[in-house]
């Protein structure tokens, strides 16, 4: 893996990166609403919120450049609050999430956090236990989703 300017990683087939430019804003926000307004039917006053102004958003670019991915990174200290993890529907099955939360979880690494934690849909949690998170509390609902708080220590 060979790193780049403005926090992006490349592998063979993939760049994980920060979000800089308008463009990526735009198309990250369109796989948001592709995957959590329109197939899950969550309401987009829920999903677009005040703390994307506030946080760093990611997008993963595959080996034809385009967008397929993206998370969004609130920092609180030695913690790492992983949300709104998306993959493009037919970019799925491609170990591209995975391939996205080990590139937080080495950033993470690299600013000295201790955790990285996420609000996990239940649905969701197999593929997170997969990349080494644990739940923990109860379920909750989140935009009349069950979920669950997981975290990985780092």
């Amino acid at each position: 893996m060979v790193e780049c300017p403005f926090l992006c990683y490349y592998n063979d087939i993939m760049k994980f990166k920060k979000a800089t430019t308008q463009k990526e804003i735009f198309q990250l926000m369109r796989i948001r609403i592709d995957v959590f307004v329109i197939e899950q039917e969550v309401d987009p006053s829920i999903e677009i919120d005040d703390t994307d102004g506030l946080c760093d958003q990611y997008v993963l670019y595959d080996d034809s450049e385009q967008i397929v991915g993206t998370c969004r990174v609130i920092i609180e200290d030695d913690s790492w609050h992983v949300g709104r993890v998306a993959i493009k529907k037919e970019a799925r099955k491609h170990q591209y999430g995975s391939y996205m939360l080990q590139q937080v979880e080495i950033l993470a690494r690299q600013a000295n956090a201790k955790q990285l934690e996420l609000g996990a849909q239940v649905t969701a949690m197999p593929f997170y236990e997969r990349n080494g998170y644990v739940g923990f509390g109860d379920i909750f609902f989140d935009a009349h989703i069950e979920h669950k708080m997981m975290v990985k220590q780092l």
